[in-house]
């Protein structure tokens, strides 16, 4: 194994540390030899061989010794040296190696490890591979001291050296020191000293393991010498450790310094390079996102003008491409650089280029977030287009059904309780399923169009979306309110059902409690026929009652359900209504249970009873079966009796036994049945324990009838006992005659053995045989049933005893019998032994003659027969000894087994059978012995026979390898043979050791396997040295035949080496060619060394020459005459003429400058001599076509007829002989041409309907052609080249060695060749690349050039045109827009009419937008004739002229904005004016003191509003009120319509809230004032005299009085500091929510002055105040009437009382109510309940008759009137008094809570009874809350409550919630529609809310702030629905648990 190790390196003997001789050895005289051994048998292994043997030493190298293997004499022995490498080439390849020279490329092992001496063990083999443990290196025997030598030695011999290693240490140790002075500053001197240090550390390391080694044997001085040395060596090498160490870090540090300051250096300048170009990439990205934005400014600019829009858009998105494009340009550099700047090796230039780079990607990002809606301006404008129409589509469909849920609504609103009926409803449905319907197809509509729609279209979609869902939810609550309605009805009749339902109930339960009534008159105990009669009219009544209750239970539980889905008023209703008919229901369910368990009780008694009888009766029936039975008891009176006699008893027994078993068995049938209906009732456990024990009294009954029946049932066992007699003689008497017939068979076999047939004696045998057999069986069963028969008892037992005696005589008659019988079948069996025997041995004679007449060949001599008839006679003997073997064999097995047979016959018989086969054996053995004889000679003869054949088939076999051999030699002469010779005579030479091969396999197989012959081998005990010789000879025959294939590979592998070399040689060679080929072919194409712009130039020039010689009817060679004058061109020349030609001249664009067209003759001057011949000058006026597909050139134009010259090929050029013309037939374009490459002429087709054949040559193009085509055939010569060398080496991937190994090494050295061909043909084509692209731009650079001056013209006389109009129209406006200015700054202040001044200067306004029309008209034109530019000229003209239109936008703009501002201007003009108006009246009513509602009085002269007029002429009759006239006019303008009382109200009246704690004083000096309370938090005043400005304290103060008790005085609105104390409020109102009442006082049991009906309105003239806390007494109490349970006041308030105790009897256990005194005589009426209350009218009196005490009574409950018993007959007490009932003297209502004011259960009626189950309990009640208010409507004043929500805040502004419409008149039905309401539109209240009572809907009269629309509108629907909201500013009042929170936060 070969391995690469670095180049030797010798160091100088200065730097070598001292030797030193190891512990216990003497100082050598001479040179170190070590010994390399292998500890295994693997010496023959090539490594290992190479390595074995000595080394010795041979000098040094890197500071250990190398050694060199001493040479062994042998002919191919190489160098082997053993040498230590250390670790400066890496760790890898230190340590210790053998190779062929010292760091040779040649190795075989190597260990890991630094030792100074070469390592024991751990080599590795190959060195790359595994450690070879059987490897080892060893000092050689010689040069070790022997031990007896090592202590005596080991202070003098040892310690010199190892002191020597310690003193030199110290010594590198000082010179280290001084050569880096301490300081461990400079690198070098570190550097310095560690080399001076190099190999001292493990030179001590070793001599300090050396001293150990030496130490163990020495003591006394020699161990005191040991240690002072180890002292030494240790602190010296401690020394040494440390100033390494030092060194270490020193020097690491040094180098981190350098490394860390040329990092920064390089850092600083990478990031220097970096930052301008990033700079500059960065702001090229914010200059074209800035382009974009005022590009996309025309967007806007364009307006409606869709066409405009369109361009504009396309060219922000053009520009928006632009911006993103260089904004990701400038990211990925940007990113990129930071990549590589986090790879700076130092911190502070990598955050100073983080911070700088981030800098910049900030702004990239602002100018993406800049770039971002861009991005999308063609898709929001396609969204805004489709948007736009798809609204207007919707719309057209939405409209009409908006209209359809108006009309709905009004339906609906007819609905009401009083006037609702099927017709109505009817009506209202249908009108809401059109609006639904309608609706529903919109909604799709829109979600069918809102799938896949974005961006505006999807939010236009969602406004209509919304829109439509309005009405869905307004179509909703009017499905509700139909649902309501219809369910009203619904729930009407079923609560009728269900109440009929209960009634039956109580009807059942009442006739079950009468069916009762038996047990209840005080009788305890009835007779049991009156007992189960009663109990069976209970059960029935009670099932009926229960039926009635599970039908009712059932229907009531599935009406709660369907109640659940109805809407929440009608469910909450329904399901309250069925909850209490569920209540009611239990109480009656109740009343049966405690009945059906009484009933249960009595119908237990009553069964006891029942079962008693029933188990007596059958317990008599039993004792008659015994006293009849009992006969049967003795045996010796029943013998005494007859059997007629016995029978009768047994007849009379048996049917008294029925008799009982079936009384028995209904006893057992009844007391089953009372248990199977106990179980899973009341009592079921005491029954059953009851009817068990009865049970068992008629189990012990059962049991004595058992035991009489079997008395009766002994006689027939008696009277069977002779049948079982009678029986068992049959059978004795069956054997007997079995036994008499085997006898005669026996007898028979006599006659049978007297015949000579032995079949028939056989048979008879046989016969006999199995005739005994069944004699045998038939006294066996008979004998068992006698034996089964010994229990028997009396007369059967002794017949029995008597029949045992004939079974055991016919049993030995029988055994006699089969002796006999045995003996004669013995002798038919020995004659059919003897006779079978007797035939086989004569089967295995005749055998044994076969092999006899076999075996003659052999007996005239094995030698004369040749060998292969030799072998198959052998084969046919054998077969034949083997048969006959068989035969013999078969024989003696067969007598063998008749000899154990004979032994199992009688004595007699077997030694007359054994005789017999004595003799036949005899015949046999004799037989054998013949057969043994011929065996041994056949054997003798086949050993014979083998060797002659195993001789032959190995000189065969020699045979066939000398024939290789000489073939093989064949190949190896010296003469030179041609390939295909070599080929023959390799396949020869391997055809013949094939053969070879083939035969020795098989000689070889046959002699092995008759090596493994045993038999063979035993006979002849030679053959096995025969057969070995032989192998041998085969073995030096494989030798010789292995030689020879060695021979033969080695040629074949040498011929095919060389092919194989040759053939790629060629076709890496044939690749190079080809290359090169290409490189020439592209030599023009990329050796330009001028400008690619000339050749454009000459293109120019050649096209104007052209255009000039067909404009002067010129040809080429005149012109070149014409320009040459009659010489040749040169450039001046050339120049000159160009220069006059008027195809350039006159137009700018074809313009070529004097150095262009030098430039384009220095293209023409392709030899650059300076001047151009007629030849050269032609060349550029040819007209030549290049091929594009292939096509045929024919004889004539016409194409069909015509004759095809040849095909053409693509990329060949033809020139054009004649012009091009069309083909008449096909209407082709042909034309005339001749080729280049052969000068065929003909007529070729230019171009087809789809392809083109012919191009304009063009010289550059078709050079790219050729250059194409021949790389492309450079790609496929390359990749076969590649794979034929790749596939050739993965075949030789598997060889190592030898000729194929060389070939693979020359065809991997091909692989760079191979790889250079193509990066030379990538390189090439990058070249060729760019110069395509530089000529591409050189041509688009020229096109740019020429077209850009065009356009600049152009587009500077647009922008003069522009410009004009632009200039006179912001003239006009600017003019127009200063006088608009003024006259909103001053509001019109100083101008007696403002309003129509402002109307003069919008009218201005609006007349300069023509001038500004025309401006963007003219613009639109030429944006219009320019929207395709998106570069040049016309592009820049294009974003001046978007600049200029945005700036005419804004002048238009700017007119728009003051238009608005004007109509702004007068909105404030008008609301001042009203203010002003407001203001003079409000001032004038204070100081004249008038109330409000007496001006109105005044001003409406009992009418329902004041008009207009009338109010302005009492305000200008104020004096000193301080208006102009056209404040008049614009305040009253306002109240056109009328000014209501309310509206009046909220001019006149100021109310302001405390919005922080503030005082309210005596006077309006703060100083002099006293405070008189303060004003808290939320709380309202009303201004009674116009605010103040205190000049000393700088506040504002007010006249003010508190609302909550009336307070007067002052109050701060706000402080000197700006400090809001008061904010200005609304004046408060309450509207009532529900009925409530006016009282005359403050407190809440004061007089009624009126009620208040909701939807009326309230003006708050005093509190919110509350009352004092009140205390009461409540009690929990029941219901007598119906078991309902709540709370209950027992004294009002105003100290009525309401409940109060009754004298009651109360209903102790269930007892019966009856009609008279008298149990008899009377009736039940009903049954009284447990716990029921009773009022006594009469009694009680005593029935002596029945010892009853009875009372009249009645029952509080129903108030039915009878006699009831106090006490019972047996001391039961049925009712007693109580005084836990009070009686209702007031109806009260009945509380589910403690809290007075809870919800109720029901109301408690007057004279009703109540049973007190808690209390009586005090509540302490929070006072109420009250206010004293107005009626607006009918000005009734008084005291309200606060409470729950029974009045909610109100104010005369509304808020339009949910869509409705506004009416001309109050009533809906009569009522027109004036417009639809929208919601969240405002309103003005005219009028206080009016509740209209045919529909039940809240209206309200209102006018529309949007129009001043005036009518009526619906405040809230009948079922509750808020249409409109009042608009609360401040609070004024709000709900009581907002007023609670508010006063607990204060």
């Amino acid at each position: 194994a070969a391995g690469a190790a670095p180049g030797a390196y010798v160091v100088a003997p200065s730097k070598v540390a001292p030797r030193f001789v190891p512990a216990g050895a003497a100082a050598p005289a001479g040179p170190e030899t070590y010994v390399v051994f292998s500890r295994t048998q693997d010496n023959d292994e090539v490594v290992v061989k190479t390595l074995v043997g000595e080394f010795v030493e041979a000098g040094r190298n890197h500071e250990r010794k190398f050694f060199k293997k001493v040479p062994t004499g042998a002919p191919e022995a190489v160098d082997v040296f053993l040498y230590y490498w250390d670790s400066r080439d890496g760790p890898a390849f230190e340590g210790w190696w053998f190779g062929n020279k010292l760091g040779g490329t040649q190795v075989w092992s190597h260990c890991t490890g630094s030792s100074l001496t070469p390592p024991k063990s751990g080599w590795k083999i190959p060195w790359d591979g595994q450690i070879r443990p059987s490897l080892a290196v060893e000092l050689k025997k010689g040069h070790l001291v022997p031990p007896s030598q090592s202590a005596a030695s080991a202070g003098g011999v040892m310690g010199n050296p190892l002191m020597e290693v310690a003193t030199a240490a110290k010594k590198a140790l000082q010179q280290a020191q001084t050569a880096h002075g301490g300081t461990y500053s400079s690198l070098e001197t570190i550097q310095a000293a560690e080399e001076i240090m190099q190999g001292h550390p493990q030179a001590l390391a070793e001599a300090l393991k050396k001293l150990m080694e030496g130490q163990r044997g020495a003591v006394g001085e020699q161990q005191r010498q040991f240690a002072q040395m180890g002292t030494i060596i240790r602190a010296t090498q401690g020394q040494v450790n440390q100033e390494m160490a030092k060194l270490g870090a020193a020097k690491s540090k040094c180098e981190q310094a350098d490394k860390l300051k040329a990092s920064e250096e390089k850092d600083a300048n990478t990031l220097a390079e970096v930052m301008p170009e990033a700079t500059q990439k960065t702001n090229v990205a914010e200059d074209a996102v800035e382009k974009a934005v005022i590009t996309a400014e025309m967007i806007t600019a364009a307006n409606e003008d869709i066409d405009e829009v369109r361009q504009a858009v396309a060219q922000t998105e053009a520009a928006a491409q632009e911006a993103q494009k260089a904004i990701g340009e400038a990211r990925i550099f940007l990113n990129a650089k930071m990549a590589s700047c986090r790879r700076f090796e130092t911190e502070t230039i990598r955050q100073r280029a983080n911070e700088q780079l981030r800098g910049l990607l900030s702004l990239l990002q602002e100018c993406q977030n800049k770039l971002n809606p861009l991005k999308n301006v063609r898709q929001d404008f396609v969204q805004r287009t489709a948007a736009k129409k798809l609204v207007e589509e919707i719309l057209e469909k939405l409209s009409p059904a908006e209209v359809d849920v108006d009309r709905a609504e009004e339906a609906a609103m007819l609905l009401s309780s009083e006037t609702m009926n099927k017709e109505t409803i009817q009506q209202a449905s249908q009108a809401v399923t059109k609006a639904s319907d309608h609706v529903n197809s919109v909604v799709r509509f829109i979600t069918s169009k809102k799938t896949g729609a974005v961006g505006i279209v999807r939010d236009e979609l969602s406004k209509l979306e919304e829109r439509a869902k309005q009405s869905q939810e307004r179509l909703a609550q009017l499905s509700n309110q139909h649902k309501e309605s219809t369910e009203k009805i619904v729930c009407g009749s079923l609560l009728q059902e269900a109440a009929e339902k209960l009634q039956s109930v109580a009807e059942t339960v009442a006739k079950a409690a009468d069916a009762e009534s038996p047990f209840l008159t005080g009788v305890e105990d009835l007779p049991l026929e009156e007992t189960l009669a009663a109990v069976k009219v209970c059960e029935t009544a009670s099932t009926s009652a229960n039926t009635a209750v599970s039908i009712a239970r059932m229907f009531i539980a599935t009406k709660l359900v369907e109640a659940k889905r109805f809407t929440a008023a009608a469910s909450k209703e329904a399901q309250a209504k069925l909850k209490e008919y569920q209540a009611e229901l239990e109480t009656h369910t109740k009343k049966l249970t405690e009945l059906k368990k009484a009933t249960a009780v009595r119908k237990k008694a009553a069964t006891m009873r029942e079962a008693e009888s029933e188990v007596a009766k059958a317990e008599d029936l039993a004792r008659q079966v015994g006293e009849i039975a009992s006969v049967f008891s003795d045996d010796t009176k029943l013998l005494e009796l007859s059997a007629a006699e016995i029978r009768e008893a047994c007849e009379k027994t048996l049917q008294a036994e029925q008799a009982a078993n079936a009384a028995l068995a209904d006893a057992r049938k009844f007391i089953t049945a009372r248990q199977i209906e106990s179980k899973g009732k009341e009592m079921s456990t005491e029954v059953s324990s009851e009817l068990i024990k009865y049970q068992t009294r008629l189990s012990t009954a059962q049991a004595d009838v058992g035991k009489y029946k079997k008395l009766c049932g002994s006689v027939e066992g008696r009277l069977a006992a002779k049948k079982v007699i009678e029986d068992a003689a049959a059978k004795v008497n069956a054997a007997e005659e079995k036994v008499e017939k085997a006898s005669e068979l026996v007898n028979s076999m006599d006659e049978a053995e007297a015949s000579s047939s032995s079949d028939a004696g056989r048979k008879t045998a046989k016969a006999a045989e199995s005739a005994a057999a069944e004699a045998q069986v038939a006294l066996k069963t008979a004998g068992r049933f006698l034996d089964s028969q010994t229990r028997a008892s009396g007369l059967a037992k002794e017949e029995i005893a008597k029949m045992k005696p004939r079974i055991e005589e016919a049993q030995e008659k029988l055994n006699e019998m089969i002796a006999s019988m045995k003996e004669k079948s013995e002798k038919i069996i020995v004659d059919g032994i003897i006779k079978e025997s007797e035939e086989r041995v004569k089967e295995a004679e005749d055998s044994v003659s076969k092999v006899a007449v076999a075996e003659q060949p052999f007996l005239k001599g094995v030698e004369d027969i040749p060998v292969e008839e030799a072998s198959k006679l052998l084969a046919e003997l054998d077969s034949v000894v083997q048969a006959a073997h068989t035969a013999v064999g078969g024989a003696k097995t067969f007598l063998a087994m008749k000899r154990l047979a004979a032994k199992r016959l009688s004595e007699a018989s077997a030694e007359a059978t054994q005789e017999e086969l004595t003799t036949l054996q005899s015949r046999l053995d004799a037989v054998a012995k013949r057969m043994s004889e011929t065996k041994k000679g056949m054997a003798e003869r086949k050993m014979a026979t083998v060797k002659r054949e195993a001789e032959a088939k190995v000189s065969m076999a020699e045979q066939k390898v000398q024939q290789a051999v000489e073939a093989t030699e064949a190949l190896t002469s010296d003469a030179e043979m041609a390939p295909e010779a070599m080929k023959g005579a390799c396949e020869k030479a391997g055809t013949t050791q094939h053969e070879a091969q083939v035969c020795i396999q098989d000689t070889k197989s046959f002699l092995q396997t008759k090596q493994r012959d045993a038999k063979l081998i035993a006979s002849d005990s030679s053959m096995p040295a025969e057969v070995a010789k032989m192998l041998e000879r085969l073995n030096a025959a494989v030798s010789t035949l292995d030689k020879q294939k060695a021979v033969l590979r080695d040629q074949e592998h040498k011929f095919v080496a060389q092919r194989l070399l040759k053939d790629a040689v060629d076709q890496v060679e044939n690749l190079e060619a080809v290359l090169q080929n290409v490189i020439d072919a592209a030599e023009p194409l990329i050796s330009e060394k001028g400008d690619f712009s000339a050749g454009v130039f000459l293109s120019h020039a050649v096209a104007a020459v052209k255009t000039h010689m067909k404009n002067a009817s010129k040809t080429p060679k005149s012109i070149f005459e014409e320009i040459g004058e009659k010489g040749p061109v040169t450039a001046a020349k050339f120049v000159a003429f160009m220069e006059k030609l008027p195809e350039l001249t006159e137009q700018k664009d074809l313009m070529l400058s004097a150095e262009q067209l030098t430039a384009s003759f220095a293209r023409m001057d392709t030899k650059g001599g300076g001047e151009v011949n007629e030849e050269e000058f032609l060349e550029h006026f040819r007209t030549r076509y290049l091929v594009n597909a292939v096509v045929s050139m024919t004889d004539g134009i016409a194409v069909k007829g015509g004759k095809t010259v040849r095909k053409l090929e693509v990329n060949e050029v033809v020139e054009e002989l004649e012009e091009p013309t069309k083909e008449p037939g096909l209407n082709l374009m042909r034309v005339k041409a001749r080729t280049e490459k052969d000068g065929k002429e003909g007529y070729i087709t230019l171009s087809g309907t789809s392809t083109t054949f012919l191009v304009p040559y063009d010289p550059i193009i078709a050079m790219e052609k050729k250059v194409e085509q021949a790389m492309q055939e450079l790609v496929e010569a390359g990749s076969k080249t590649q794979k034929y060398v790749d596939t050739k080496v993965e075949e030789l991937k598997s060889v190592h060695k030898g000729p194929l190994a060389e070939t693979k090494t020359a065809l991997l050295g091909m692989g760079p060749r191979i790889r250079k061909v193509q990066h030379e043909r990538k390189s090439l084509k990058s070249k060729i690349a760019e110069s395509r692209k530089k000529q591409q731009e050189a041509m688009e650079n020229e096109k740019k050039r020429r077209q850009e001056a065009l356009d600049r013209a152009g587009a500077d006389k647009i922008l003069e045109e522009v410009n004009s109009l632009v200039g006179e129209a912001e003239e006009k406006v600017e003019k127009a827009v200063e006088v608009a200015q003024a006259l909103v700054s001053s509001r019109g202040a100083e101008s007696d009419k403002p309003l129509e001044e402002m109307d003069s200067a919008e009218k201005d306004l609006l007349g300069v937008e023509e001038s500004i029309n025309k401006a963007l008209a003219k613009i639109k034109e030429h944006l219009d004739g320019i929207k395709n530019a998106t570069k040049g000229p016309f592009s820049e003209a294009r974003t001046t002229l978007v600049k200029v239109k945005v700036k005419v936008g804004s002048l238009d703009s700017k007119c728009k904005k003051q238009v608005l501002a004007l109509a702004s201007a007068r909105k404030q003009v008008t609301s001042d004016a009203e203010i002003a108006l407001k203001d003079a009246l409000r001032k004038h009513v204070v100081s004249k003191a008038m109330k409000p509602d007496e001006l109105f009085k005044e001003l409406a002269q009992e009418g329902q509003a004041v008009s207009a007029q009338r109010l302005r002429s009492f305000i200008e009759a104020i004096p000193d009120s301080g208006l102009k006239s056209c404040q008049f006019d614009l305040g009253i303008e306002r109240l056109a319509l009328g000014l209501t009382k309310l509206t009046l109200l909220d001019m006149l009246q100021e109310y302001q809230r405390c919005v922080k704690d503030i005082a309210i004083t005596t006077a309006y000096e703060v100083k002099e004032s006293k405070t008189i309370r303060k004003l808290l938090i939320g709380e309202l005043v009303e201004v009674l005299e116009a605010r103040k400005e205190d000049g000393a304290t700088s506040l504002s103060r007010v006249r003010c009085r508190a609302l909550q008790d009336h307070k007067e005085g002052w109050a701060t609105l706000k402080g000197n500091q700006g400090t809001a104390f008061m904010e200005k409020t609304s004046k408060p109102y309450f509207c009532c929510d529900e009925a409530a009442v006016l009282q005359a006082g403050f407190e809440s049991s004061s007089a009624e002055v009126g009620k208040v009906q909701p939807g009326e309105v309230l003006e708050v003239l005093e509190g919110p105040r509350q009352e004092d806390p009140l205390e009461t007494q409540r009690v929990k109490a029941k219901a007598s009437k119906d078991g309902k349970i709540g709370w209950a006041t027992l004294k009002d308030l105003q100290g009525r009382v309401i409940l109060e105790p009754a004298k009651l009897l109360l209903c102790k256990q269930s007892i019966a109510i009856t009609t008279t005194f008298d149990i008899a005589e009377g009736k039940a009426l009903r049954k009284l309940e447990v716990g029921e209350a009773l009022e006594v009218v009469e009694g009680p009196k005593e029935d002596p008759v029945r010892s009853l005490t009875r009372v009249k009574a009645r029952a509080k409950t129903d108030g039915k009137e009878g006699w009831v018993t106090l006490k019972g007959n047996q001391g039961t007490s049925y009712a007693d008094e109580t005084d836990k009932h009070y009686i209702c003297n007031i109806s009260t209502p009945l509380e589910r809570r403690f809290a007075s004011g809870s919800e109720a259960v029901r109301e408690l009626e007057q004279g009703e009874v109540v049973e007190i189950i808690d209390g009586p309990k005090a509540e302490t009640k929070e006072g109420a809350e009250r206010v004293r208010g107005r009626n607006v409507g009918s000005g009734e004043e008084g005291w309200f409550t606060l409470a729950g929500k029974n009045f909610q805040p109100w104010a005369p502004r509304y808020k339009c919630m949910q869509s409705t419409v506004i009416n001309d008149a109050l009533a809906v039905k009569e009522a027109k529609a004036i417009r639809k309401l929208e919601v969240g539109e405002v309103l003005e209240a005219l009028e206080a809310p009016i509740l209209e009572k045919v529909t039940g809907l809240l209206r309200i009269r209102v006018r529309a702030q949007k129009d001043g629309a005036s009518g009526f509108a619906t405040v809230r629907g009948n079922q509750g629905t808020v249409m409109m909201k009042p608009i609360i500013s401040g609070s004024s009042g709000g709900s009581s648990g907002e007023r609670k929170r508010e006063r607990g936060e204060r």
